[in-house]
């Protein structure tokens, strides 16, 4: 019961309504991707364990260069990274994807293990 409140006092407390549906939105792709994958090891446990030290995203998260400040929560708690989306091209809109860091994709994965936060 205790890392029950601890849990919500993360995910309610700490963490804005638009951090908050960006880990959700997340925890879905990937708990999609993991029912589809094979049983013996998971897809989040298995990119853990090969990213090293980089960021990886789905893509479909992106944010304009000036609203960085609406993830500065989980920006500063090394959860996510935003990087470039638009290398190299001229006239697109200055903007970032949303991606997780290893420290997200860990707990993104106890997310869709129902483990805790």
């Amino acid at each position: 019961m205790f890392q029950y409140k601890e849990n919500l006092e993360v995910l309610n407390g700490r963490y804005t309504d638009v951090e908050r549906q960006v880990l959700k939105v997340y925890a879905k792709e990937w708990a999609a991707i993991e029912s589809a994958g094979p049983e013996s090891e998971s897809v989040l446990s298995a990119l853990i364990k090969n990213v090293r030290g980089g960021s990886v995203g789905l893509g479909q998260i992106s944010i304009h260069e000036s609203m960085w400040w609406l993830l500065s929560n989980l920006l500063d708690d090394g959860i996510v990274a935003i990087s470039p989306s638009y290398p190299g091209v001229v006239d697109a809109p200055p903007a970032g994807v949303v991606q997780l860091t290893i420290k997200g994709l860990k707990m993104i994965e106890r997310m869709i293990d129902a483990r805790p936060i």
